[in-house]
């Protein structure tokens, strides 16, 4: 029933971008400030800038440098002599992400900002920046692009994470703007917004999900939140299962804390269509799996157990997936690893079994744990 539902979903979501899909980027060049908060990033943080700098759009770069104790700090300076003017650099004490991205918004000159994480390659020949800027010229408040996986020397995980992100990401939420009114959330790794709503609505350093937090509280101020599919951005994935927990560990946390702390959106249009039905799918999809593979595990037949988890329509869906990421890529071995992302549903699930509704309940979250930064290889 879900696979039809998805089905539908992206069949109404491909019309609507069909629809939309001769919409310009803006050629406002140069007129767009970045600020890039930065905390233990020495391995990656002077290609992250660098790109940044080089693209069309960027006026100038606000990096902060939240307190790192490796070599950040050094890197950022010696960048930042090397573009006079261009970057600017900014040291603080450790105080979170949300209290260096306040702070970056300080030094911040221009109508639109664009936000983006230290380990995030945002293509410098790309429009995307233009296109997420054409959305803030005709009235949008915020606007969001698509997190894809930078996949230069990265190992299996990222490539069976790769093969379904970039596809569904944009099917979600496209579909979420057209009929819950909004996307579910703006990633930290790719959002532009009007500086003056950011400087007064803020970032909040009470979740650990803190791009999570105010996406929704722009949605509760009836902002106007935008989802911009052709603008995409590439940030580093994890390459081990251990981080990959830890990394969901805080996403499917942070989510259950948000849900509530804006408890009031969850009966409103955004809220049924883009909040809560992420939620529900869970509990139908934990309730399904156990369904089908407690009676085959006592009474079997045993060999139907693979078929729970590749039934074939699924199967011939993500294959599609996989093979519109491959295109994206250029990597054509994504497309046999995409039914191996049910890797991560079944991970998704776990999570939200140990932690998540604990998390719920609670309202309390665990320790920020900050995954293994590479440099940048991006091909």
């Amino acid at each position: 029933m879900k696979t039809f539902l998805f089905f539908a979903m992206a069949m109404g979501v491909l019309a609507y971008l069909w629809h939309i899909h001769r919409r310009r980027p803006s050629w406002r060049y140069r007129s767009v400030d970045v600020v890039v908060p930065a905390y233990n990033e020495e391995p990656c943080i002077r290609a992250t800038l660098e790109a940044l700098l080089r693209n069309l759009y960027v006026s100038r770069v606000i990096c902060v440098n939240d307190g790192s104790t490796d070599g950040t700090a050094r890197e950022i300076d010696r960048l930042a002599a090397e573009w006079p003017g261009r970057l600017i650099a900014v040291h603080q004490p450790n105080g979170g992400k949300g209290s260096a991205l306040m702070h970056g918004l300080d030094y911040v000159a221009t109508e639109a900002v664009f936000l983006t994480d230290a380990d995030t390659h945002v293509p410098p020949g790309s429009d995307g920046l233009g296109y997420l800027l054409a959305e803030i010229e005709h009235g949008a408040d915020a606007a969001g692009g698509i997190p894809s996986s930078a996949l230069g020397g990265a190992g299996l995980l990222p490539r069976i994470r790769a093969s379904v992100k970039l596809p569904m990401i944009a099917i979600k939420r496209t579909f979420q703007q057209l009929v819950g009114g909004a996307p579910f959330i703006i990633s930290g790794a790719c959002g532009m917004f009007r500086t003056e709503v950011l400087r007064e609505v803020g970032f909040s350093d009470r979740t650990k999900v803190e791009d999570l937090d105010l996406t929704w509280t722009l949605v509760a101020r009836g902002l106007r939140v935008r989802q911009v599919s052709r603008c995409i951005v590439y940030p580093q994935e994890c390459n081990t299962v251990a981080e990959e927990w830890r990394r969901w560990r805080r996403w499917i946390v942070g989510y259950a804390v948000c849900m509530r702390l804006h408890r009031r959106l969850l009966l409103t249009r955004f809220g049924l269509i883009s909040v809560l039905p992420m939620f529900l799918l869970v509990g139908s999809g934990v309730a399904a799996y156990v369904g089908h593979l407690v009676p085959l595990a006592v009474d079997g037949p045993w060999a139907r157990i693979p078929l729970v988890f590749f039934p074939m329509l699924w199967v011939a869906a993500v294959l599609v997936i996989g093979a519109l990421s491959a295109i994206h890529h250029r990597r054509p071995e994504l497309v046999p690893l995409a039914p191996l992302a049910v890797f991560y549903v079944l991970l998704s699930y776990a999570v939200w079994l140990v932690h998540g509704f604990a998390g719920l309940i609670t309202g309390r979250e665990q320790q920020r744990d900050k995954p293994t930064r590479y440099a940048h290889v991006v091909d």
